[in-house]
C-alpha cells in the first residue's frame, strides 16, 4: 500500500516537471500595481532571507523543536533559463501581466518527543525525525494575488543529520543531550509538491497625521508527497504602514509560506498581524512513520489548526519579522497545544 501510494505521488510530481516547457513562450509584463510614493522600485534587486523557528520561544524543547530555512528570490521578472521555460507551462496559475519570481531554498526541520532523556522513547509520543531539503519554485504576483508552485526534495532520517545538529546546539548552550536519536525515522528520500495562493484586500485610512492601512489576506495551499500530503486554508489580518509591498510574514512549511519578496522603502515601515490556519492532513511522515518500512509512529489528528500573532519592521532594504504560533495537538495523546516562535530577517541586494 505504501509503495503504491509513494509511486503515485512521485509520478504526479515527475509529470508536472516533465511537462515544463511545452507551451509557447510568453513574456510577463509588470502588473502596474499601485504603490506608495515612498516605496523605491528596485526591481533589479533580489531578496535573501533567513528564517528561524524554535519552540524555545514557547518555553519548551519538544515536538516541532527547530526549523531553519535560507531563501533567495530573484529580481522581478529576471528568471533563469529553466525558470523561464517552466513559466511558459504555468501561465494558467497567474493572471495576465503578473510579475514572476524564481525561488531557491535550503532548509531543515527537527522533531523530537517530550522527554529527551529517555534512550528508548515513549512509543506513544512523537518519534525523533529530521528533514533536510532543497526547494525550487516559481511565484506570480498579480498585485492583489500571489500564486506559488514549489518542489521540495531532500531526505528524512539519519542522512538528514538532524541529530548531529541538535546535539551540537545543545552542547553549545549547555543543555541536556538528547538520548533517543538512535530510534529516529529511517532514511528515506523525501519529496513535496506545493501549490499556494494568497489574496490581499486592503483599505487606506485617510488621516491627516498618519498614513495607515489595513488588509485581509485569505489563503489556501495544497501539498502532495511522502513527507506531507495536506490541504490548508486561512486568513491573515494586518494593520500598519506600507502594506502594499508585501504579502505578509514568511513561514516554514507546512504552514502556507510566502516567497518573501518586498519593496525597499525610504525610511521605516511596520505592521502588526494576526492569523488563523486550518490544515487537513492526509499524511505526515513525522507522525505516520516511514513510507517503505516499519518505524516509530503515533496516531495523528487529521485536522490541525494554527493561531498566529506578530509584527514586522522594515528599514530601507532590511525587513525583520516575528510570528508567535499556537498549534493544536497533532497526535492522539499529545499534552496540550504546542507553541513556537518564527523569526525572519530579509535584505534586498
Amino acid at each position: 500500500m505504501r509503495n503504491t501510494w509513494m509511486s503515485r505521488s512521485i509520478g504526479i510530481a515527475v509529470a508536472v516537471i516533465a511537462g515544463l516547457g511545452q507551451a509557447p513562450p510568453v513574456i510577463a509584463q509588470s502588473t502596474g500595481q499601485t504603490a506608495k510614493s515612498n516605496i523605491r522600485p528596485d526591481a533589479n534587486n533580489g531578496t535573501l532571507r533567513f528564517t528561524f523557528e524554535n519552540d524555545i520561544f514557547g518555553g519548551t524543547d519538544e515536538g516541532y523543536t527547530n526549523g531553519v530555512r535560507f531563501d533567495y528570490v530573484t529580481p522581478t521578472n529576471q528568471l533563469p533559463w529553466l525558470a523561464r521555460k517552466a513559466r511558459e507551462s504555468l501561465l494558467w496559475m497567474a493572471e495576465d501581466g503578473a510579475d514572476w519570481y524564481a525561488t531557491f531554498s535550503l532548509g531543515q526541520n527537527i522533531y523530537t518527543p517530550q522527554d529527551l532523556l529517555r534512550r528508548t522513547p515513549d512509543p506513544n509520543d512523537r518519534p525523533y525525525g529530521g528533514f533536510t531539503y532543497a526547494s525550487v519554485g516559481l511565484a506570480a504576483d498579480s498585485g492583489y494575488r500571489l500564486d506559488t508552485l514549489a518542489l521540495d526534495f531532500g531526505v528524512v532520517g539519519r542522512m538528514a543529520q538532524a541529530d548531529d545538529v541538535q546535539r551540537a546546539v545543545h552542547d553549545l548552550i549547555d543543555a541536556d543531550d538528547p538520548l533517543g536519536w538512535d530510534s529516529q525515522l529511517r532514511n528515506e528520500p523525501a519529496i513535496r509538491l506545493v501549490f499556494e495562493r494568497k489574496y490581499r484586500f486592503g483599505y487606506d485610512f485617510d488621516l491627516d497625521f498618519l498614513d495607515l492601512q489595513a488588509d485581509a489576506a485569505p489563503h489556501f495551499g495544497l501539498a502532495l508527497g511522502n513527507v506531507d500530503t495536506s490541504g490548508a486554508a486561512g486568513f491573515t489580518f494586518r494593520f500598519g504602514d506600507r502594506l502594499d509591498d508585501t504579502f505578509g510574514p514568511p513561514r516554514i512549511r507546512p504552514a502556507v509560506a510566502s516567497p518573501g519578496f518586498y519593496e525597499p522603502v525610504d525610511g521605516i515601515g511596520w505592521y502588526v498581524f494576526s492569523g488563523i490556519e486550518a490544515r487537513a492532513v492526509a499524511r505526515n511522515i513525522f507522525l505516520d512513520g516511514n513510507t517503505f518500512r516499519d518505524s516509530p509512529n503515533v496516531e495523528p489528528h487529521r485536522l490541525v489548526g494554527d493561531l498566529s500573532l506578530g509584527f514586522a519592521l522594515q528599514y530601507q532594504d532590511v525587513e525583520l519579522s516575528y510570528t508567535h504560533v499556537l498549534r493544536t495537538p497533532e497526535f492522539r495523546g499529545q499534552r496540550g497545544f504546542a507553541q513556537f516562535g518564527s523569526v525572519s530577517i530579509s535584505t534586498r541586494f
